[in-house]
């Protein structure tokens, strides 16, 4: 039986755990990724148009590919965020979005937008949208591959750069960073943490805690899944949390066929947590967005994580996802303390 690990981790010995794979389990996962190929959605008919004349990317350019939809109000700090930490050129899709968004993205000079025919869900929920863009931004480099309420941390990150933390796996022999999301929440009820891009500068300023304790982190079919949080603590919601921010694409590197939470090769997705990634998910307006999220039925299966959430009668403007377990999310070194990522650093 596959050895799981309690997240935040104890332990520093278990971080090394975490990244074995004896012969006979790289061979099943080898196996496992020739059926992923062969399943992978057509992308035959499948469009993406750019919004204005595209631009190659330098040698020396870092980017950063995002699918997303009705993100006006936090976009400015997602912008932010990303820029100080070294990401030269943003690769957005917007999938129709009616708040702003595009508008918004279209007026940025480092911003690269792409419309599509197809929606998010039948782009295989962006995976064949992703795909195409390493392909034609180009393979064997290095990009960040996130979702616009996802803001990542890494040891040393108020003072280092991106370069500096991909030099870091590099040094120890890894392809890709695994990064768990953690879901922000309000310190109080959902309904008082309203965002104000006027007045806001980061997520963090009405949603500064994250469940500080209960997950758990095991090898599955194609990755090491982190599971646990809020959404698993109040509704029973184990949605995998794995992600892989920051990847280093080549011509094997696929993520149709598989999952964001999983990309091909599997084998890469096996290693301790070098990073996390902060996720925007519960304020204000999340009781509407879920309800939203589940009617569309536009993200992996047909919405059901968020039709758990949103039928919920407790899921409502009054509720406080806080518990005597909360954090308040500090500096990435206090993160590294408690475990919630091994630090590369020499």
């Amino acid at each position: 039986m596959a050895r799981s690990f309690r997240y935040p981790v104890r332990d520093p010995a278990d971080w090394a755990a975490m990244g074995r794979l004896s012969p006979l389990r790289r061979l099943a996962l080898a196996l496992r990724e020739r059926r992923y190929r062969r399943r992978a959605r057509p992308a035959d008919g499948i469009v993406l148009t750019p919004a204005r004349p595209e631009r190659p990317l330098a040698a020396d350019d870092l980017a950063l590919v995002c699918t997303v939809r009705n993100s006006a109000s936090y976009l400015p700090a997602f912008l932010a965020h990303y820029r100080r930490l070294g990401v030269t050129r943003f690769v957005f899709v917007d999938d129709r979005s009616d708040d702003g968004t595009a508008e918004l993205l279209a007026g940025q000079p480092d911003v690269d937008l792409f419309t599509s025919n197809v929606t998010y869900g039948a782009s295989a929920y962006g995976r064949v949208w992703r795909d195409a863009l390493f392909s034609r931004y180009g393979r064997g480099r290095w990009y960040l591959n996130v979702d616009a309420d996802e803001f990542l941390l890494f040891p040393g990150c108020e003072t280092r750069s991106l370069r500096d933390f991909i030099a870091d796996l590099e040094r120890a022999g890894l392809k890709r960073g695994l990064a768990p999301m953690l879901d922000l929440y309000p310190d109080g009820p959902l309904g008082e943490a309203v965002y104000d891009p006027a007045r806001h500068r980061h997520p963090l300023e009405v949603s500064p805690l994250i469940d500080g304790e209960g997950y758990e982190i095991a090898p599955e079919k194609f990755t090491l899944a982190v599971r646990g949080g809020p959404r698993t603590r109040l509704f029973g919601n184990r949605i995998r949390l794995t992600k892989f921010p920051v990847i280093f694409v080549d011509e094997a590197t696929q993520e149709n066929g598989s999952s964001i939470h999983g990309p091909l090769p599997i084998a890469r997705n096996f290693s301790a947590v070098h990073a996390v990634l902060l996720h925007f998910k519960f304020s204000s307006v999340s009781v509407e967005e879920f309800a939203r999220l589940a009617e569309e039925g536009e993200h992996f299966g047909g919405g059901v994580f968020y039709a758990e959430i949103a039928a919920s009668g407790a899921f409502n403007p009054d509720l406080s996802l806080t518990y005597p377990g909360s954090l308040r999310v500090g500096s990435s070194e206090d993160l590294v303390a408690r475990g919630f990522m091994q630090d590369l650093r020499p």
